[in-house]
């Protein structure tokens, strides 16, 4: 029974210590808060998925200007590198605009996901949560902001599988070096006053413009072709 016991143990133990953990955030702390809000500046709805990870490929513009349109997002997932997700109200007592969670993946189960990296936050607001595919396909609303780890060191993905954890807060974006590739962060938002308090902040999501779709450019160039007979026949 004692040999079983070590056994289960040592299980366990390395299930914990081989693995790369970050704490991610949005809740009250009685100090600096700060919380999430939608382009319309209410408090983000529960549900909506959150990311953290790293960009490759894309320069800070490229990223701003992809965050624009939902061909865009399309362009920027494919060149995201996920260390893990969760959905708004997870983890905080499913308020709206908060979130709590402890990411435990290893390192092996992220296959070309570089240690060490800068962390990326990236929020988003869609109209079908069912799965995260979807949400990126359904995308209103998005937000990319980080803290250089040259200036905020728990911006920084662990070096290793079993290193020590970091800890990283939507409240650490009131940084003087925090930089909003989308989105903007306001300070005394109303519709975070509960349960953030009066005295808060909040990453707003910016609107990702509606692309026109293949049948509304048809009907268009429809349309136009009939004008263009009609200038003809006068």
């Amino acid at each position: 029974m004692k040999r079983l016991l070590l056994v289960i143990c040592g299980i366990v133990f390395a299930t914990v210590s081989h693995a790369a953990t970050v704490n991610w955030s949005a809740l009250p702390n009685g100090g600096a808060n700060a919380g999430l809000v939608d382009d319309t500046a209410a408090a983000l709805a529960t549900g909506n998925f959150l990311r953290i990870g790293y960009f490759t490929g894309l320069t800070a513009s490229q990223i701003s200007s992809n965050a624009l349109t939902l061909s865009g997002i399309s362009t920027l997932d494919s060149n995201f590198h996920q260390f893990d997700s969760t959905t708004v109200g997870l983890g905080s007592g499913n308020f709206a605009g908060t979130f709590n969670k402890a990411s435990s993946p290893s390192y092996a189960s992220l296959p070309g996901f570089t240690p060490s990296s800068q962390i990326y936050f990236w929020a988003l607001k869609a109209t079908n949560n069912n799965s995260l595919s979807l949400a990126l396909g359904s995308t209103t609303a998005t937000a990319i902001a980080y803290v250089p780890f040259a200036n905020l060191s728990s911006w920084q993905f662990p070096a290793t599988d079993g290193s020590p954890a970091t800890t990283i807060s939507v409240s650490d974006l009131i940084d003087a070096n925090a930089q909003f590739l989308a989105g903007t962060f306001p300070g005394n938002v109303p519709s975070l006053n509960s349960p953030f308090g009066a005295t808060n902040h909040a990453l707003q999501l910016a609107t990702v413009v509606p692309e026109p779709s293949i049948l509304t450019f048809c009907a268009l160039a429809a349309l136009t072709a009939a004008g263009s007979r009609r200038r003809k026949r006068a």
